[in-house]
């Protein structure tokens, strides 16, 4: 690269040493390195330039760091002192000077650290052999002859970046978690990957910085950043230029073949980057993110930013970044579907706020997957006005926590920690106690403290202390126990109403509630108000109890004489449930320890064979089986999960199977006169070409097990396999591959009431 571009300011520093360093020099060992101090310093701000080569997979950059003490500790004036700074394996440093300080050699000045874990070669890929996908950059020691409290490094570098993409993608997974810095003509992905070089800092220490970044033209390519456009200059660089909105945690650099759609809304500038394949796509894609800002900003506050671009992807994610999210093609190509439904769009724009504008507080545990998962997944609805989806969510929350095993049963504020908690625990969980948290607050005090939280921290790190701070001042509560039960400690209660009696003397209802969880491996209690539903002649009433203890003998005045008792019927509080109680799902099918799929005669269609690698994923070799039409032994399926797709339906000995689990699908002849074949649910016959259904029910003789079939009346018809694991329902039936009917088969347990 020639001269620096990017204007930086060094003014009132010193000027150091200028160093141009041979690939000879840096491969240098630790000779030259013994008495130097280290010393952590801190990235204040970057001024990034890059020139990428997609072709090469090549980039070439130039990286100005300036950079602070991190601690105030005396140090002797003239001892020399070393700082360490890291970069991508694959990238090697050609030059290097310091602003403000003065570099302790000219032959060494950046000793590359040679450590166990630190190999050379093409980065990580997570499942590759013998890597857990841990980020391994390499470690240089820039040595000073003497301390500074603050200097600006320049560093010069240069190398190839490309990793096997397909090796990352998962089968049924929509994101490439393997994914860190990769260049090349299909799309560019600089994320995690230390494509700049960066000074080393505990992981604990919420590090931010300001960044400038300038990038070359990349012909036939749009590139997107996490900032805002810089105008001035880009205009003055011919380059592409971008600002943070606020300091950030690192800079991303994305691109790929795409046509720009751009519009306004409420003074942000909004993109929209897509191949041109997918243009029909733009104007819903422009107006999701104009709808999502009209109902969030009123609820959380003004959007951090000046812009908002969605970027296509070139491989599985749903990653957002500050000013833009990216999203895999498969989601694109949902069109109006991921643009309507809560969980995609609506979930990436609220980490604007909470994740990318607020940052997560590395100390503590991610909280923002949970909030945005609140916001979006569980509260879009109640935007919506649809109740009947909020309680469905509501369940599947307790449902779903209901199948996690004691030993991945941790708690919320572990997320992001080394041995934290699962995914399904920071998001599924997560939102049941915001919701919980804004049921106890009351809504308006709830939204009220986000806006509070937006203030005070767009452009910082909170943690959970924060959030409860904020909650408290806005609702006067003392929220200390909610918070320790909640998200400090692991597990959920197991409520049981016990008895329900009624005394027509004194017109006195009487209940006895209990908790318990010894079976999940905890044994505190929590502290709940617990929601009643009393069935009378004349409707409802709901009521609440109290229950602070193992178990509570509560007496209520009611004037009707009740029927019948419901425990928390709309699920306002996570809990455990019986596991004949957990709505069945293919979740239900792809776990335990014994599987068996069932495939249908012929050559499969290609949806079959990617479903039963999808479940049978979830198992060991020796667990599964594999059967085909004509060739399923007695007893096969009677102990084992199954999965039966297709014609298998049709087997003799499926059919008999199925009609002994009372599967409540039927695939009998749904029009003999025309002869279509079809299936019945409910009384309706479904023999259209175009229709499939996917259904799931308990296994009878696999305790929390499940038995799923996906039957489509054609090939055409088949239901996407990556899609189908993520079906929160029972039944659902599709018609051209369009949900058309959602079933679940839900059990509540209702109390008569006793009458004396």
């Amino acid at each position: 690269m020639d001269a620096p571009i990017i204007p930086h300011p060094v003014s009132g520093r010193a000027t150091g040493s200028v160093i141009a360093l041979t690939a000879h020099a840096l491969a240098l060992g630790v000779a030259g390195c013994a008495g130097t101090t280290p010393v952590a310093m801190r990235a204040e701000r970057y001024s990034l330039e890059v020139r990428l080569d997609p072709q090469s997979h090549w980039l070439t950059g130039r990286a100005a760091i300036d950079m602070s003490r991190m601690d105030d500790a005396a140090l002797p004036p003239d001892r020399p002192v070393s700082v360490e700074i890291r970069l991508h394996p694959d990238l090697k440093i050609t030059a290097l000077r310091a602003g403000g300080a003065e570099l302790r050699s000219r032959k060494a000045v950046a000793v590359r650290i040679r450590t166990p874990s630190a190999s050379a070669g093409s980065w990580p890929v997570a499942g590759a052999p013998g890597s857990d996908g841990a980020a391994v950059p390499h470690r240089y020691r820039v040595e000073l002859k003497r301390p500074v409290d603050a200097m600006t490094l320049f560093v010069d570098y240069e190398g190839p970046l490309f990793q096997d993409v397909a090796a990352g993608e998962k089968a049924g997974e929509i994101h490439n978690f393997a994914m860190r810095a990769h260049i090349s003509p299909e799309g560019v992905y600089l994320a995690e990957g230390y494509w700049y070089p960066q000074p080393a800092h505990d992981d604990d220490d919420p590090c931010l910085a300001d960044f400038t970044l300038v990038a070359g033209p990349v012909p036939g390519m749009e590139l997107v950043a996490a900032g805002q456009r810089d105008a001035a200059l880009s205009e003055r660089t011919g380059q592409v230029a971008w600002r943070s909105p606020y300091p950030i945690e690192g800079m991303v650099l994305v691109g790929g073949p795409h046509e720009v759609h751009r519009d306004r809304h409420n003074g942000v500038d909004i993109r929209v980057h897509l191949k041109p394949s997918q243009s029909p796509n733009a104007e819903g894609l422009i107006a999701t993110v104009k709808r999502n800002l009209d109902r969030y900003e009123p609820l959380i506050g003004k959007y951090p930013a000046g812009e908002f671009s969605i970027v296509d992807n070139f491989f599985s994610s749903g990653f957002t970044f500050p000013c833009f999210t990216l999203l895999s093609s498969a989601v694109i190509d949902m069109g109006e579907r991921a643009q309507t439904a809560h969980g995609y769009i609506d979930h990436e724009m609220l980490h604007s706020w909470w994740g990318n504008g607020i940052h997560v507080d590395p100390r503590d545990g991610n909280w923002c997957e949970a909030l945005a998962s609140y916001g979006a997944n569980y509260y879009g609805y109640i935007l919506d006005g649809n109740e009947a989806e909020a309680r469905r969510k509501r369940r599947n929350y307790s449902h779903f926590f209901s199948r996690i095993k004691p030993d991945q049963d941790k708690p919320l504020a572990t997320y992001g920690r080394p041995e934290g908690c699962n995914r399904q625990i920071a998001y599924d969980k997560g939102a049941a106690v915001f919701h919980m948290l804004a049921h106890k607050m009351g809504q308006e005090h709830f939204w009220a403290a986000m806006r509070r939280f937006t203030a005070e921290f767009v452009g910082g790190s909170a943690s959970w202390e924060d959030i409860r701070r904020i909650c408290e001042a806005e609702s006067g509560l003392n929220l200390e126990t909610f918070f320790r039960q909640w998200v400090r400690q692991e597990g959920a209660p197991q409520l049981s109403l016990e008895e329900a009696r009624y005394s027509l003397a004194d017109r006195t209802l009487t209940v006895v509630l209990s908790q318990g969880g010894c079976e999940n491996g905890f044994s505190h209690q929590f502290d709940l108000d617990v929601p009643i539903r009393v069935a009378h002649a004349g409707g409802t009433l709901d009521l609440v109890v109290p229950l602070h203890e193992t178990r509570r003998q509560e007496s209520i005045h009611v004037d009707t004489m009740p029927n019948t008792v419901e425990l928390d019927p709309d699920y306002h509080i996570l809990r455990r449930v019986a596991s004949d109680e957990i709505i069945p799902t293919t979740a239900l099918t792809r776990r335990g320890s014994a599987f068996a799929v069932v495939l249908p005669s012929g050559d499969a269609p290609e949806q079959y064979k990617q479903l039963q690698s999808i479940f049978e994923s979830s198992f060991k070799a020796h667990e599964r089986i594999e059967r085909t039409v004509g060739n399923i032994e007695q007893g096969a399926l009677a102990e084992r999960c199954s999965l039966i797709l297709g014609n298998a339906v049709r087997d003799p000995y499926v059919e008999a199977f199925l009609s002994a689990v009372e599967f409540p699908v039927s695939f009998d002849d749904a029009c003999p006169e025309r002869r279509r074949k079809g299936f019945e649910f409910e009384g309706t016959d479904y023999d259209d070409p175009g229709d499939a259904v996917l259904c799931t029910i308990h296994h009878p003789g696999v305790p929390g097990g499940g038995v799923t079939v996906v039957y489509a009346n054609s090939e055409a018809a088949i239901p996407k396999a990556m899609n189908v694991p993520m079906y929160e329902h029972s039944l659902v039936i599709f018609r051209n591959g369009r949900p058309v009917v959602r079933h679940d088969f839900e059990k509540p347990r209702i109390v008569s009431v006793e009458r004396s």
